[in-house]
């Protein structure tokens, strides 16, 4: 099943912890920093000193995302000289340099950070998806009302790795204070979600995107919210393209159902 809820995850993790915290590398972990070990990782997000990051190994997992709080942390540019907060955007490939304590909250948290590493500016899909998902959320207003869910079906996204899919998730579930997870059209039938008989939501709102590969800094995707059988907003082929300024999008087409 590949529904990720967040409070299933929350509650996995907590009937699993009795102290608040273990030694443990995370998926992917390089300990050739001593007794230290590095996290690679990419900023999804920024709120002042805390950074929202998913974990960038080839074998990390949708539920490998931490939450770390830097205000105290030594940061540096790629070329080892001194950096500041200020520095950091979303998007950004980095290494965490940290004891190598994991505590197993949702999402994770890393114990004593020695130094952050800023090693290349990353493609920020992450945040171009979150503003396709905010701007879609924002039209037909109708179909948002007395919902208290928010489902994505990114099954058919390929320009974001499944640890970056769960970090976006969770991060627009704190946008809007709701549950947020991931689930197809199907799940939430076999869930009890979604009356297949009325094709009715009635909780929530069903998100979906499904994107091409990137070529030449430019893709093309659709994306859509989904209430009820007559009840949906679509974007239809759109244009994803990077400029200086980063990832923007411009809607071929715009559908009611």
């Amino acid at each position: 099943m590949r529904r990720i809820s967040i409070m299933l995850l929350i509650l996995i993790v907590a009937l699993g912890i009795v102290a608040c915290s273990k030694p443990a590398e995370p998926q992917g972990g390089d300990n050739s920093n001593g007794n230290n070990v590095t996290l690679k990782a990419k900023i999804i997000d920024i709120n002042e000193a805390s950074l929202l990051v998913a974990n960038m190994a080839k074998d990390a997992g949708p539920a490998d995302i931490y939450k770390v709080n830097i205000g105290k942390t030594d940061i540096k540019a790629a070329d080892g000289s001194d950096a500041a907060i200020t520095d950091l955007k979303t998007g950004m490939l980095i290494d965490i340099v940290f004891d190598g304590t994991v505590m197993e909250s949702f999402p994770m948290q890393l114990g004593n950070i020695e130094r952050l590493i800023i090693k290349s500016q990353g493609e920020d899909i992450a945040g171009l998806y979150k503003k396709v998902i905010d701007d879609l959320y924002q039209v037909d207003p109708g179909l948002n009302d007395n919902i208290s869910i928010l489902a994505f079906d990114f099954t058919k996204v390929t320009n974001i790795t499944e640890a970056e899919k769960s970090a976006l998730i969770y991060l627009i579930g704190n946008t809007y204070k709701m549950e947020a997870f991931a689930a197809t059209y199907d799940e939430l039938c076999e869930q009890g979600y979604i009356d297949k008989d009325k094709l009715y939501f009635e909780k929530g709102l069903l998100f979906s995107i499904e994107d091409t590969a990137i070529t030449n800094k430019s893709f093309i995707f659709n994306a859509s919210k989904w209430r009820s059988g007559l009840g949906a907003y679509f974007f239809h082929d759109c244009t994803a393209t990077k400029t200086g300024d980063g990832w923007d999008y411009t809607i071929g087409a715009e559908m009611i159902s």
